[in-house]
């Protein structure tokens, strides 16, 4: 269990929508920094899987889903093999048809908020909680939060220039706050991801792309632990791949200052592993939750039981007997040279029932 780790980037866009790279770029954006698979993720089409897309491409394995929206209220659909009609005042309705066909999906950007220095302030926001039947949320995108950062032309030129990961350094208190309120419900899966479009901006005799895939790719990604190695054959891999997203096998990363592979989350009752993120157990006889931090990790690891911390350490490896039901899950802050822990690592919960 959890004794093979793969990175991936999801909510990728391309030329198939509003993205500026092809397929074919992007997989080879992937390879040039170390990446096992990718999601495209294009606006309200599959265009891309009905030209032969998906599947193992260049040794990336290229998963097709869909981002269905308009004005708001925008999912992310994976496992799908049908476009769907969407209604944006009505994203139930969305939700139950991906349902339908046998998918899953995610809520984009569910905490994005307006900027006038960006898209004249256009974005993208959910507005109502009271959705059912969706997988989990994205807790942490890039681009929304670059869009809601910078308040002038001036600023956003100035951190592009000089710090591009800065505005996306933490994510949204209220949407991990949230996430924690839902998992108390029921198990909800927290993903990442940059929204990459790699917009190109002509100046002239120069053209520039707006936060290539090359960059992106080394932010935010999706560490995926699976029991077995991923197939050589397409079908199958992709079926490994989505079941662990379906289930939040996984841990969020942000590699931009160092590899975060090698996190591990996991509960274990007599010395034998019993369950891993997304898992659930019951709660007795106690068992003990293990975190194991990547090498070189110096900043701060800290386990969250129902949205508050439980133990806090400065320890690489951390172990905590739980004792009574709730939703585990595990963070780690990475320690620069100068200044204050920054979010690292996000791990999905351990659900520990009655």
């Amino acid at each position: 269990m959890d004794r093979y780790e793969y990175i991936g980037h999801l909510h990728i866009h391309s030329n198939y929508s509003d993205g500026s790279g092809s397929i074919r770029e992007i997989v080879q954006a992937g390879r040039e920094t170390g990446l096992d698979f990718i999601g495209i993720t294009d606006h309200n089409t599959l265009g891309a899987r009905r030209d032969g897309y998906e599947g193992w491409q260049d040794g990336i394995l290229v998963l097709i889903g869909q981002e269905l929206g308009y004005k708001k209220n925008h999912y992310i659909a994976f496992g799908t093999d049908r476009e769907i009609s969407v209604e944006d005042e009505n994203p139930q309705q969305t939700i139950n048809a991906v349902n339908a066909q046998g998918g899953f999906g995610y809520l984009a950007h569910p905490g994005e908020k307006s900027n006038p220095a960006f898209l004249e302030g256009t974005y993208y926001p959910w507005d109502r909680w009271d959705y059912k039947g969706f997988c989990g949320l994205e807790i942490w995108n890039f681009s929304s939060l670059w869009k809601e950062t910078f308040h002038s032309r001036l600023a956003v030129l100035f951190w592009y220039c000089f710090d591009r990961y800065r505005a996306a350094a933490v994510p949204g208190a209220e949407v991990i706050e949230k996430w924690d309120q839902l998992a108390a419900e029921r198990p909800v899966v927290a993903f990442g991801g940059t929204d990459a479009h790699a917009y190109l901006v002509n100046l002239g005799i120069i053209k520039l792309s707006f936060f290539a895939y090359k960059f992106l790719f080394r932010t935010i990604n999706t560490h995926l632990l699976l029991d077995r190695e991923l197939s050589r054959q397409s079908a199958v891999a992709l079926e490994q791949v989505l079941g662990a997203l379906r289930r939040g096998a996984f841990f969020i990363g942000s590699d931009y200052f160092f590899p975060s592979k090698g996190f591990r989350f996991a509960a274990f009752r007599d010395g034998k592993k019993v369950a891993g993120m997304g898992g659930e157990i019951d709660c007795s006889p106690p068992v003990v939750l293990c975190v194991s931090s990547p090498p070189g990790c110096r900043g701060l690891v800290r386990i969250i039981a129902d949205g508050q911390p439980v133990l806090e350490s400065r320890e690489r490896d951390i172990a905590f007997e739980a004792c009574r039901p709730g939703v585990y899950r595990a963070e780690v802050y990475w320690r620069p040279l100068q200044g204050r822990p920054i979010p690292w690592i996000y791990s999905n919960p351990i659900y520990i029932k009655d």
